[in-house]
């Protein structure tokens, strides 16, 4: 009998499963109490509405399956046409989970910005002007994550314009819900792939890392949304994928791949997935395929940098008003913007702490089961294994640099700035699967049933909890549309929540048009610019937003209560028809 199958290292390596499992536990128990602290009205809501009971239940279930005597199963197999009924099933259920459980929503700024610019890329334009009327008060609008390149006489988002691009594009042959759902599928072929490329003779780990993947709440739930994070994963497993290849050609379409990633959404994301490949020819002493990357990834970086400032001259000449002849491109002036923008998100806090320890905690709470006892069970091949510990130091990297510079990740499921190297974390619990193998028969039927648990308690619960989270703002945003009014002034003391709602298309084609209460510091001037006989005027109460944020606590209504009256008296002094949203 091989050694690795004798009763002392079955009983060695089973002990090594319930170790990292117990370990595993122990850290949420510890990210659990500093949650507990968040100061943040949202992180702390999140914590109490969904993460305290997902662990709740993932300890219940996995204590469970770990001390109970369990059935025998054979090894965990899966041919290759399995894998893609897989992906089909993926992409069929987060594209009806968009539709159903999401409500064809954007709940978020981030997900508005990225249809809100791929509706102006479909329109052939890099930004868009905006009506004189509007142009030096924009701000009563929602400017949240507007560029500032664009000026005061047009606007498109600040982000990378990539994620937004082919979702127009998707938009032009198809429904554009569907761009995540086939990130989805595509990234679950690619997993695949690279599995196999890794481990050629072992596909059971290969269909081990398949399932944790496709049974990660963060995975599906993420590709139902507009976020970036999708497309983040999907161009980081393309790029892997090709770079295992090791071929010329292969290294040319990683470039392109990775011209594509930086520009997405925000350019560091898809530098610190790559940058341990690199150390790592670095090491091996590649020197061609080392210069290759750092030539290519020279140019990438150029061309990012200089993006504000094509979009500032996009504004200039496309401007009706206030345009100039278009400005210079200086790379140093890109450079030294990016750079100032990123000193600004630096805090080195005690609210750091207790931020990452929130986002990581949600992190495994959104994963299989065992994604999280089988990615520790792999990080001792970090030591032993030069690819395993690029791919580790692929998904440790962007958590610390985020835990430094963007501690506080909003909205999402599970801990959206790792989504782009949650490959990563897959492949190392595929490691970790390997590390493991003496006790595959014990493992086995603790695989399955935990795999069984994912499906069909933790990702059922996972989804209640995103609808209620998607629904009130939904179900307001529907009701804001249905009112018949011309202009919708929407606001509370904090708009931590509900200046979400305040949402308008480029082209201010969207009735009513959405405005921020608190952004109207002059109601006699601006009444004055809006209204007119026959122009209605919406104004949102306490009983209507109070669905919206009963689901992230409470928040002030007193100056609200104050202000609306003024407001609407304001704007019927100017000839506006008023009602109010209940």
């Amino acid at each position: 009998m091989p050694k690795e199958f004798s009763p002392l290292a079955l009983s060695s390596d089973f002990r090594l499963v319930k170790t990292r499992t117990i370990q595993y536990l122990a850290v949420c128990l510890v990210c659990c109490i500093g949650a507990i602290f968040a100061d943040h009205p949202l992180t702390h809501q999140l914590f109490w509405f969904q993460d305290i009971w997902l662990i709740a239940l993932s300890t219940l279930i996995i204590f469970t399956i770990f001390f109970y005597k369990l059935n025998q199963f054979g090894s965990i197999y899966q041919k290759s046409r399995a894998v893609y009924f897989m992906a089909l099933l993926v992409l069929a259920v987060t594209y009806l989970g968009n539709k159903f459980i999401l409500l064809d929503y954007d709940l978020s700024r981030d997900e508005q910005m990225a249809n809100f610019d791929a509706t102006i890329f479909a329109h052939g334009r890099l930004v868009w002007s905006l009506p004189e009327m509007w142009r030096g008060g924009a701000d009563v609008l929602n400017l949240l994550f507007v560029s500032p390149a664009a000026g005061s006489s047009a606007w498109v988002s600040s982000y990378l314009p990539m994620n937004a691009a082919i979702r127009a594009a998707m938009g032009l042959v198809a429904d554009r819900a569907l761009t995540g759902p086939i990130y989805n599928a595509l990234s679950l072929l690619l997993l695949w792939s690279c599995a196999r490329r890794l481990w050629p003779q072992d596909r059971e780990a290969a269909t081990v890392a398949m399932l944790l993947f496709a049974l990660s709440g963060q995975f599906l739930f993420a590709g139902m949304t507009a976020f970036a994070m999708p497309a983040h994963l999907f161009f980081n497993l393309l790029w892997f994928r090709l770079f295992l290849a090791e071929r010329g050609a292969a290294d040319i379409a990683a470039l392109a791949a990775a011209f594509v990633a930086t520009g997405l959404h925000q350019p560091l994301f898809h530098p610190l997935f790559a940058a341990p490949f690199l150390l790592l020819l670095l090491r091996e002493r590649n020197w061609r395929r080392l210069a290759v990357f750092v030539a290519g990834y020279a140019v990438i970086a150029a061309f990012w940098l200089l993006w504000p400032q094509i979009v500032q001259d996009a504004a200039a000449q496309g401007a009706v008003v206030g345009g100039g002849a278009g400005t210079s491109l200086d790379l140093r002036e890109g450079l030294a913007g990016h750079l100032v923008q990123l000193a600004g998100t630096v805090t080195l806090d005690g609210g750091n702490i207790v931020f990452t320890m929130e986002n990581l905690l949600r992190f495994c709470t959104w994963q299989h089961l065992l994604l999280p006892p089988l990615l520790l069970a792999g990080w001792s091949a970090v030591r032993t294994d030069r690819m395993a510990a690029a791919i580790g130091l692929s998904l440790l990297a962007p958590a610390v640099l985020m835990a430094v510079i963007v501690p506080w990740q909003g909205n999402g499921f599970g801990y959206r700035y790792l989504h782009g190297t949650l490959g990563s974390a897959v492949l190392l619990a595929g490691y970790g699967w390997q590390r493991l193998r003496g006790c595959h028969e014990r493992l086995r039927p603790i695989f399955w049933w935990a795999t069984a648990a994912s499906a069909g308690l933790v990702l059922p619960l996972q989804a209640w909890m995103a609808h209620g989270y998607y629904a009130p703002s939904a179900q307001a945003s529907a009701r804001i549309d249905a009112s018949g009014a011309d202009y919708a002034v929407i606001g509370t003391d904090q708009d931590l929540i509900t200046r979400d709602l305040v949402l308008n298309r480029p082209d201010l084609s969207n009735r009513p048009i959405r405005l921020l209460s608190n952004e109207i510091k002059d109601i006699g001037r601006f009444a004055a610019q809006i209204c007119r006989p026959g122009v209605t005027v919406a104004l949102s109460t306490e009983p209507f937003l109070r669905p919206v944020i009963a689901h992230y606590g409470s928040l002030d209504f007193r100056t609200m209560r104050e202000a609306m009256p003024m407001l609407q008296a304001g704007f019927e002094r100017a000839g506006c028809r008023t009602l109010l949203l209940r």
